[in-house]
């Protein structure tokens, strides 16, 4: 589904985000040869009515492919010649994939492997297997941060949203990115409103909410910032809802408080927190007071302008691990979910990225629900830093070392939600089988506890359908809980009001 919005009015139409993996050059400077580990990692490559996503693959000797089937019929992977399947006789697995089912190999032979499927010829793929000699000899990307926005920018005005989506899925796949997924979102998002304001169509397809909907954070900064009429920012929200649900909505209502909360801040506002807040405060106090949780999504877009100062030393704030919530302390308590919940973020880089670091500075926090919150948004930041890794061992040994019972679930939980906000989209699932299958999992409880949390995660990211073919990517003994039919698996933090 596609929501098209005009300069003089929206409406309907779609599309999907996909991408293949190659090395070579991509747009201007933007180099990549391919990027590659430390160590073994599994590939995903799923097969539906589109063929073989992603039809071309490249690897590293020692490497897994796991074909996942979530195509209505069966499919058989399996190596050129067809029927004989002699160049990789490995590559086969004899009979066909059933849907919702999935077939795994380990590539041991270097080589370039063309294949198809021997149910359907005329669906073909490619695998080309490395050798493990170069691994970790990628060469760096010449394109910094800002150059990589500069892209995104150029081809969200030459090429639309959907492309600017692409560019962003082929750099992820062929490389690490220079920005975070959420980060790059936002890009598209104020590059989107440049073309809105100047009266061109474009489509925001279901792409748009992907990278927990930076892309409405963007796009509403820039809308209040031209146009700063609340109902007509509300109106625009009400579509957002009526086409992407209501978590389009929610994403809308933040980006509202951003956009009413200037940034750069007006000069005479320099060194005042309350000054720069006040506008984006007085604004969700009168849009949606009566209603804590709409008011609390607005009030953290207005936190994170001011956040985002004191992150970098600008404009008269600064925060050290010290002093993070130190700009929180004053505010009226229906404010402190939305200001701790938007500062902490802000400890991933003073942390140095690991989650032991963390302890010292709940245990300061008096309030409980402030505490859990703080645990839960954390590591899910934090774990962008990783999010390419395919060792992620260290948020389970980091959690567990950090903290027991309660806040230790939801440290785990934390970095599980920041698979989905920062992992490749519509393919996080694959962060979830590389964390969940870990040996670092000390009992059968903690292991059942990360798949009900990931499968839980993949309900609420993913269609119903979705769901229902990756139930097998977990163990038979937890499978029953990838729709969690029985209740059998909470999530473990309660996202407690502050009212």
């Amino acid at each position: 589904m596609t929501l098209l919005v005009r300069a003089l009015g929206i409406g309907v139409a779609g599309a999907a985000v996909a991408g293949t993996m190659s090395l070579g050059y991509g747009e201007q400077a933007w180099r990549f040869i391919v990027h590659v580990t430390s160590g073994p990692q599994t590939h995903i490559v799923e097969i539906s009515k589109n063929g073989f996503t992603p039809s071309q693959l490249m690897i590293m000797k020692g490497d897994t492919v796991t074909f996942v089937n979530i195509h209505t019929s069966p499919s058989q992977p399996s190596s050129d010649p067809h029927p004989t399947h002699e160049s990789y006789t490995d590559f086969d697995p004899t009979v066909g994939i059933a849907p919702g089912d999935s077939w795994s190999l380990r590539f041991d032979q270097v080589g370039n492997w063309q294949y198809h499927d021997h149910l359907s010829v005329g669906t073909r793929g490619e695998i080309t297997v490395l050798d493990s000699s170069i691994r970790n000899s990628a060469l760096a990307k010449t394109c910094d941060g800002d150059c990589f926005d500069e892209l995104v920018r150029t081809r969200v005005k030459k090429k639309g949203i959907d492309a600017a989506f692409q560019l962003f899925q082929d750099t992820y796949e062929k490389g690490e990115l220079p920005r975070t997924c959420h980060w790059t979102a936002h890009q598209i998002g104020e590059a989107a409103y440049e073309l809105f304001k100047n009266g061109r169509d474009f489509p925001i397809t279901d792409a748009t909410t992907y990278c927990g909907y930076g892309f409405y954070h963007g796009f509403l900064e820039g809308l209040l910032r031209e146009n700063p009429d609340p109902e007509y920012a509300l109106s625009f929200c009400a579509k957002v809802e009526e086409k992407l649900g209501t978590m389009g909505l929610w994403n809308c209502y933040h980006g509202i408080g951003h956009g009413f909360t200037e940034d750069p801040p007006p000069p005479e506002t320099e060194g005042d927190f309350e000054a720069m807040i006040k506008p984006g405060i007085e604004m969700c106090e009168f849009l949606f007071g009566d209603n804590f949780g709409d008011l609390n999504l607005c009030l953290t877009g207005v936190f994170t302008v001011p956040a985002g100062f004191a992150e970098k030393g600008e404009y008269g704030l600064s925060v050290t691990k010290d002093t993070i919530f130190t700009y929180c302390k004053d505010q009226p308590y229906r404010y402190l979910k939305a200001c701790y919940g938007e500062f902490a973020p802000k400890l991933d880089i003073v942390l140095e990225w690991d989650v032991r670091n963390l302890t010292p500075i709940v245990h300061t926090i008096s309030d409980e629900k402030l505490k859990r919150l703080v645990t839960w948004v954390v590591p899910s930041v934090m774990v962008a830093h990783d999010i390419q890794s395919p060792d992620l061992s260290k948020y389970i040994d980091g959690c567990r070392e950090a903290f027991s019972g309660t806040l230790r679930d939801i440290c785990w939980g934390g970095t599980i939600l920041g698979f989905f906000t920062h992992g490749e989209p519509e393919k996080q699932y694959e962060r979830v089988i590389t964390f969940c299958t870990s040996d670092n999992w000390k009992t059968n409880a903690e292991r059942r506890f990360c798949w009900g949390e990931g499968f839980r995660q993949m309900r609420s990211n993913y269609t119903h359908e979705k769901v229902l073919t990756l139930c097998s990517i977990a163990p038979a003994t937890f499978q029953s809980l990838c729709l969690d039919e029985k209740h059998e698996h909470e999530s473990p933090y309660d996202d407690p009001s502050f009212e």
